[in-house]
This record gives structure tokens, C-alpha cells and sequence, in this order.
């Protein structure tokens, strides 16, 4: 029961992340906040789109959701799904061992 309302919760934080995160590209010589960690260092700023490797873009298309993936056939769906279905089955499973444990 409490594994439950766990998921719940958990699906409910992680969509509305997703739904605050912004996919938009930065415009170039935005300051990148979190990176200006060194010492006496000029600051980290973004570049033009063209100068990043052409797999930086595949990192702001959204994944397929376990719904989703729940839904396909494993035997036909490519290796990328099938390797996301099982680390999602598996987070949920260690997860719901945690709930479990910590009631215990």
C-alpha cells in the first residue's frame, strides 16, 4: 500500500519538473550558472548551436515514459527502449524494496 502512494508521489514530482524544465537553447554568451566555480576564472558561457557536437540536440528530446513503454512489444522495440523499460521496472522494484525495508 505505502509502495504505492510512493510511486504516486514520485510520478507526481518528476512531471512537474518536466513540466518547469525549459528545452529552449541558450542564446550564445548566455552565462552558464553553476559553472563559474574556479577562482579568479572568466565566467562559462554558452556558444553558437553549430559549435556543439550534433548529439548535444538528442539531449533536449523528451524519453519515452514507462506507460509508454509498457505498452510496446518488447520484441520489437529497439534497444534503447528495451534498455530504458528495464532500468525503469528496476528503479521502481528497488524502490518499493526501500518503502518496504524502511516499514519494516
Amino acid at each position: 500500500m505505502a509502495s504505492k502512494h510512493i510511486s504516486s508521489v514520485l510520478t507526481q514530482s518528476v512531471r512537474s519538473f518536466y513540466a518547469t524544465a525549459s528545452a529552449k537553447a541558450m542564446k550564445p554568451g548566455t552565462p552558464i550558472a553553476g559553472l563559474d566555480f574556479i577562482k579568479n576564472a572568466e565566467p562559462v558561457v554558452s556558444k553558437e548551436r553549430s559549435d556543439y557536437p550534433s548529439w548535444v540536440n538528442d539531449l533536449i528530446k523528451p524519453q519515452n515514459t514507462l506507460a509508454k513503454l509498457r505498452k510496446m512489444d518488447m520484441w520489437t522495440a529497439n534497444d534503447e527502449d528495451q534498455k530504458r523499460f528495464l532500468k525503469l521496472t528496476r528503479r521502481i522494484k528497488i524502490k518499493e524494496g526501500n518503502v518496504d525495508a524502511a516499514l519494516r
